[in-house]
């Protein structure tokens, strides 16, 4: 949360949760948002990974028939929002230290969501990305895109993943969306030209499943 004055945010199962003064924030967005730049330009995915961030745009918008071109924008929105949390879990010692009862839900309601995904697939054997995308998809459907840290229902997922807040990963979300996306008139454009078929709100919802994705895989993490 930014603030013209640091301190503590009374939010109920968040002791972590402290506002940042204004003029810190920007810088804070600058550098992740490079360091999100360069870790999509240079990591190798493995490809359940990859897998599970090319389904994102489908299973957030629940949208068939999309333009091929579109899917492959899509796929590289939901990566930059996977390397943003990489970014931070890297960088931001808090980002490591999940604290609350808060997390502490979520985390039980993603583990519990999977293990249900599993066991009712038709073999009992679907992948788990498979499964964790599936999750992380109905996480993202189920509430607003951007939230307020003092709302009064649901888990607030972006302000819930311990690290930076809400209102500074929204700001990240929008300095990297350009790296992918221009602006046409109304119209959206991407590397290889028009995009069709999705809006903005689409691919905001797209990066946070990205974060997301990576956020909740880290739930399954030995050392997490």
């Amino acid at each position: 949360m930014t603030s013209a004055e640091p301190g503590a945010l009374p939010v109920e199962g968040r002791d972590d949760l402290v506002r940042i003064p204004d003029e810190d924030v920007q810088e804070m967005v600058n550098v992740l948002a490079v360091e999100t730049r360069e870790r999509v330009d240079r990591a190798e995915l493995e490809d359940d990974v990859a897998r599970a961030l090319s389904m994102g745009f489908p299973l957030v918008t629940r949208r068939e028939g999309t333009p091929k071109e579109t899917l492959v924008v899509a796929e590289s929105v939901a990566r930059f929002g996977f390397m943003a949390r990489v970014a931070e879990w890297e960088r931001l010692t808090t980002a490591r230290k999940p604290e609350g009862w808060m997390i502490a839900g979520l985390q039980g309601a993603v583990e519990s969501s999977v293990a249900e995904e599993v066991r009712e697939s038709d073999d009992g054997e679907k992948p788990f990305y498979d499964a964790l995308g599936e999750v992380t998809a109905f996480f993202v459907r189920r509430e607003p895109l951007d939230v307020p840290y003092d709302a009064g229902e649901g888990f607030v997922l972006m302000w819930t993943i311990p690290g930076v807040g809400g209102q500074v990963r929204a700001s990240l979300r929008e300095e990297t969306l350009p790296m992918v996306l221009q602006r046409d008139g109304e119209a959206l454009r991407g590397l290889a030209g028009p995009i069709e078929g999705a809006t903005v709100e689409d691919f905001r919802r797209t990066w946070k499943y990205g974060f997301l994705l990576r956020s909740f895989e880290e739930f399954f993490r030995e050392d997490y």
